[in-house]
């Protein structure tokens, strides 16, 4: 349900405070009922539905997460998108 999304208040609350941030939330398991944001894996065609070409040339892209999610992030960004590796931040976080 929405309510196991973590941090969700904390992001809606610091994306309100700073036009430079945008929370986009995506459910991958039962999605809620009357859910209408994303589902699935973020991917290529996710990310260019909410950036434009010159948001993903100019974005600081964070990745918290799994090692096995944050390891397919870290390739889709670089080798579909082109992003640099300086410009991808990662934190893992493996206790949920």
């Amino acid at each position: 349900n929405v309510q196991s999304i973590l941090y969700k208040n904390e992001f809606d609350r610091w994306a309100v405070k700073n036009k430079n941030l945008r929370a986009v939330y995506t459910v991958t398991e039962d999605s809620p009922s009357g859910w209408t944001g994303e589902k699935g894996k973020i991917n290529k065609a996710m990310l260019n539905r909410h950036l434009e070409q010159s948001e993903l040339k100019e974005s600081i892209f964070y990745i918290c997460g799994p090692p096995g999610m944050l390891k397919a992030m870290q390739e889709m960004l670089q080798g579909e998108l082109q992003i640099p590796k300086e410009r991808i931040k990662v934190e893992e976080f493996t206790g949920y």
